[in-house]
């Protein structure tokens, strides 16, 4: 844990207050869980021993279900990247420059999510616009998302970045791990004619959900998802399986059916003798 600062410009910030009162308690945590370089393992176990023990210790299910949640909500509005880095689930809060000053900034463990270890070499360039939470949703490239280039000042190196950092965490996501580098590539040819926060988002999206419904097997790879552009399509759904009957369970039925059958047989019996 560290000591950090509040900006007055967090209490004013329409994209703070985009997200529930939870979620931005969660953030406040989170800029003291994580280094000088703004990044945390992604891991909500670990983050709830450090920030919030007696919680924890409380009301255990109910604390991780909550701070679970809130980072969630945190990653949709854009304020939390997601990404994989040195083979870990890492986290890294957006704006970590403008957020706070880190006078005697300590060595990271972990990468940023543009693979640079110190923050003073980063080149992260961050959008303050919320990401698609919808799937098929996806926007086509707009005059905004165009003119990237002059907000940037024909610095492409960090348009670049930027696409490659919004794909890491997006393939975080995605439950088969094969030909990243074709995947990759079709990401940014898909980043031209949509935006690139959404077509990630998307793909997070699909890919949460084949991990929760559909065998890793059968689950497309992801630059042949992009290429044939699927994020119009429904997103899966699991699977009711019906289970055959047990010889108990078989065995039960046909014994009530009996049983059935002797009670009608003795109402008629009954019947016929009135």
């Amino acid at each position: 844990m560290r000591i950090r600062g509040t900006k007055p410009e967090f209490w004013r910030s329409k994209l703070i207050a985009s997200v529930p009162w939870e979620a931005r308690f969660v953030l406040k945590a989170l800029e003291s869980y994580v280094d000088d370089n703004g990044v945390g393992e992604d891991d909500v176990n670990v983050l709830v021993g450090d920030c919030f023990l007696h919680d924890l210790i409380r009301e255990p299910s109910r604390t991780l279900a909550k701070v679970s949640e809130a980072i969630s909500q945190l990653h949709q509005a854009g304020l939390v990247w997601r990404y994989e880095g040195n083979d870990r689930n890492l986290l890294y809060v957006s704006f970590w420059e403008t957020v706070q000053r880190i006078d005697k900034a300590q060595a990271g463990r972990n990468p940023r999510p543009d693979g640079t270890w110190n923050y003073k070499d980063s080149v992260i360039r961050e959008s303050s616009r919320g990401v698609a939470t919808d799937a098929g949703a996806l926007a086509p490239v707009t005059g905004e998302q165009g003119n990237r280039g002059t907000e940037e000042q024909g610095n492409s190196s960090l348009v670049r970045v930027d696409l490659e950092a919004l794909f890491t965490n997006a393939w975080s996501h995605w439950p088969k791990k094969v030909e990243r580098k074709d995947a990759l590539a079709k990401f940014k040819v898909a980043s031209k004619k949509h935006d690139p926060d959404q077509l990630a988002a998307v793909i997070a999206k699909f890919g949460d959900a084949y991990a929760a419904t559909t065998e890793p097997q059968y689950v497309p790879a992801l630059g042949v998802w992009i290429g044939r552009e699927r994020w119009d399509d429904t997103l899966p759904q699991a699977r009711t399986v019906q289970r055959a009957p047990t010889r108990g369970e078989e065995n039960l039925a046909f014994l009530v059916e009996l049983a059935s059958e002797e009670s009608g047989r003795r109402r008629e019996i009954t019947d016929g003798q009135d």
